[in-house]
């Protein structure tokens, strides 16, 4: 049965997520076809490694919506493939974006740190970078699938290596959002102090946009940590 007392919010997501498909859809054209970002290329790439990633979030979390909006979620089988589907695909992808997010920090940091080095970087070493990124948060999805799904039993049943292997990744769990918002605003902050720095070594002024443009990513990037570690706390 449908809920109708949830549409508009559900119709309000919505926007958000065809307003996101195409954001990023129009970034990937940009700078695949047109070459039309004029960052520097390392950066481009990661850019588009977020779009790809923020795409998937967007067709899982629709798929979500519909399950809820529709009433669906009631059968059995249709909610055994949204609890052991979905749900792990979008935890997979929303935390590719987190370590994604962090990455564009830290590079944008190390190219003004080491300008001359930053030249030689290629698009492909820039990929591989991603790819280890997009294969550590799979591996540690599976990882959490394997041991948290297949031994569904008490503790007290569990193989003694099983059991403090779960208590491991609970840790992580609260422990590696908390890290990752850290790392952003230490290289965020360090990034606005070495930029304001080199252009001071020039005589220039400092261009409010590029500190604007880093003191925005921190903010959105903690506003969108911050739930996650106050839930995982909880």
């Amino acid at each position: 049965m449908i809920d109708y007392k949830g549409l508009p919010w559900i119709s309000y997501n919505i926007f958000v997520i065809l307003s996101s498909i195409l954001g990023d859809t129009t970034i990937l054209v940009a700078s695949i076809k047109y070459n039309a970002i004029s960052l520097h290329k390392i950066i481009v790439v990661v850019i588009q490694h977020l779009a790809v990633c923020d795409l998937l979030s967007s067709c899982t979390y629709t798929i979500k919506l519909i399950v809820r909006v529709s009433g669906w979620e009631e059968l059995p089988k249709l909610r055994e493939f949204y609890d052991h589907v979905v749900i792990y695909i979008y935890n997979f992808s929303l935390y590719t974006t987190f370590f994604l997010t962090a990455a564009i920090t830290t590079i944008k940091l190390l190219t003004i740190k080491f300008p001359f080095r930053a030249r030689l970087w290629t698009k492909r070493r820039a990929h591989l970078v991603c790819a280890i990124i997009w294969v550590t948060s799979l591996l540690y999805s599976v990882l959490w699938v394997v041991l948290y799904e297949i031994y569904i039993f008490p503790r007290a049943y569990l193989p003694r290596d099983v059991g403090r292997m779960l208590n491991v990744l609970a840790w992580l769990e609260i422990i590696k959002p908390l890290l990752l918002l850290l790392e952003v605003i230490f290289t965020s902050g360090w990034l606005i102090y070495e930029a304001c720095k080199v252009v001071r070594q020039r005589g220039d002024r400092v261009r409010w946009e590029g500190l604007l443009t880093v003191i925005a990513t921190a903010v959105v990037f903690t506003i969108t940590v911050l739930p996650e570690i106050v839930a995982d706390i909880a």
